[in-house]
């Protein structure tokens, strides 16, 4: 439910409604179908893979000469050498290349336009970018997303035209709305970020539920609860954004056991947004599923780490929002405690990022939006950016993050705690497509390329309940499947091309070279 509409004259909604209604009734929202890239008309129910060196994510090693029989969109058979199979079929003969289970991204926001503020002008440009954010998911090799919050109306729309086949897109595993309490994270009023919000939340809903009071929230949670895969909630009590009073309302103690209840009741995994330490502390008195992001304004103790450990709490750490954030505009000087290796290394990164590689994942005129905002740190200054409705963050949380949240990530991992792989996508900067971002950031964090592959495969699944189904290429399993062209377990930059990318044995990309026999050439 959203609870935002009570100021609003009925002049200004019924104008406003109209042009919401206008634009989600254009082609570039609705009915105008996008192909599958370089993809011929083949029945793909039932096929052969062979000859792939395939990547074992179990035991982390390469089985050559393998073969996989696909039928009916999981993997019906499997081994080496000469594959045996009793009827013709469509064969794909990778040649040695390599094979992976399809990427999970495990935290985003499919239906969200990546920008700091929205124009009128702009609307159809951010339509045909949402659009986008689920082809780019498959174009990158993401199989299934879990998305942490979402515009449920359009997230369902958009999930019946993917499985209609009208656009390429991955499985969504989804919380629908994040189940909030007014005024907390994400604290920007909606009706601020654009005039549009408030009358189109009553086409598409809204990604918070902002409810007011206990007996609000519980009938959120149950409607909000319909068909979603987990509930979604926030634990900071600090604003990320550049106000001066930064604290912001959270649960009570009641709302919390509610849910809680509710949540097994349901048999609902429950996850929390979570970068302040604050927040960490109140998540290990209850069973949180997973944490999402990473505590930036301290660095987590070992009994912190074991008790998080003991709970089975798995963590999604989004580095790269760390990255993206790191908002050198912001200074004229970087303060001394930010000029590390470190953080000089992640800002030439984000650099080179935002001028040769991002406009590949977003539209550029966002992507421009985006940059040019940044200048105004310096136009209005950092206290008083809120007061402008200008919603930028705060450059000392997310400085921090890759000061100190880059250290407790390698403690939980020593810890053997269950750690996923998302980029928060759908947020400014963290553009949908650009996963390989935090694929090669853990890397520079300290992870192997086996345990990042992992963390983007089956530990993502087993935190989204599906590794009875993805995460890794075993016998009865959906035939999720990447091709690479090179062995990623010694270059961790191949997963940055895909060559061929299989939803459920349903073949969703190709990056050309694709036969009409099904084969592939190098």
């Amino acid at each position: 439910m959203n609870h935002e509409f009570h100021n609003l004259e009925r002049r200004d909604f019924i104008k406003y409604s109209l042009l919401m209604a206008a634009a989600l009734s254009m082609p570039s929202i609705q009915g105008c179908a996008i192909p599958k890239k370089n993809v011929p008309s083949l029945d793909y129910k039932t096929f052969l893979i062979k000859n792939a060196r395939l990547v074992d994510v179990n035991s982390g090693q390469i089985i050559e000469n393998a073969w996989l029989f696909v039928d009916k969109g999981n993997i019906a058979a499997q081994g080496t050498g000469e594959a045996q199979q009793n009827q013709q079929c469509l064969v794909f003969d990778l040649k040695g290349k390599y094979l992976i289970p399809g990427l999970i991204d495990g935290h985003c926001h499919t239906t969200a336009s990546p920008t700091f503020s929205m124009r009128a002008m702009d609307v159809m440009k951010h339509a045909r970018q949402q659009k986008q954010n689920f082809v780019s998911s498959i174009e990158s090799g993401v199989t299934t997303v879990r998305d942490m919050g979402a515009f449920p109306t359009l997230l369902h729309m958009f999930i019946r035209d993917i499985e209609k086949g009208k656009m390429p897109g991955p499985r969504v595993v989804y919380c629908n709305s994040i189940l909030n309490v007014m005024g907390s994270h994400p604290d920007i009023p909606p009706s601020d970020m654009n005039i549009f919000a408030r009358p189109a939340s009553l086409f598409v809903g809204m990604i918070m539920n902002n409810f007011r009071d206990t007996a609000e929230m519980e009938k959120d949670l149950v409607e909000n609860a319909k068909g979603a895969s987990l509930i979604k909630l926030t634990l900071d009590n600090k604003s990320i954004f550049c106000k001066k009073n930064r604290n912001i309302p959270v649960y009570t103690k009641e709302q919390l056991n509610i849910i809680f209840r509710y949540a097994d009741k349901m048999g609902l995994p429950v996850s929390g947004h979570n970068q302040h330490k604050f927040g960490f502390d109140r998540a290990m008195d209850y069973p949180f599923n997973s944490l999402e992001h990473i505590v930036s304004d301290a660095v987590l103790s070992d009994d912190d780490i074991l008790k998080m450990a003991k709970r089975n709490i798995a963590i999604v750490p989004t580095l790269t929002v760390g990255q993206s954030f790191l908002m050198e505009e912001a200074y004229d000087k970087l303060p001394d405690e930010y000029a590390t290796p470190e953080v000089a290394y992640e800002l030439e990164v984000r650099r080179n990022y935002f001028a040769s590689e991002a406009e590949k994942h977003c539209d550029p005129a966002i992507h421009k939006l985006n940059l040019a905002a940044l200048k105004d740190y310096k136009k209005y200054g950092i206290d008083n950016l809120w007061e402008k409705k200008k919603f930028l963050v705060r450059p000392d949380i997310f400085f921090n993050t890759i000061l100190n949240g880059c250290v407790s990530l390698k403690k939980m991992n020593q810890a053997g705690i269950l750690i996923g792989c998302g980029i928060d996508a759908g947020m400014p900067f963290c553009y949908f497509g650009g996963n390989y971002r935090e694929y090669e950031m853990m890397q520079r964090a300290g992870f192997s390329n086996i345990e990042i592959i992992r963390c983007a495969t089956i530990n993502n699944a087993k935190i989204l309940r599906l590794a009875d189904k993805t995460g890794s290429l075993e016998t009865g399993k959906y035939a999720d499947m990447v091709v690479l062209n090179n062995n990623p377990l010694d270059d961790i930059r191949v997963l940055r091309k895909p060559q061929m990318v299989f939803k459920q044995g349903d073949l969703m990309f190709a990056a050309g070279n694709l036969r009409e026999d099904g084969t592939i050439t190098a």
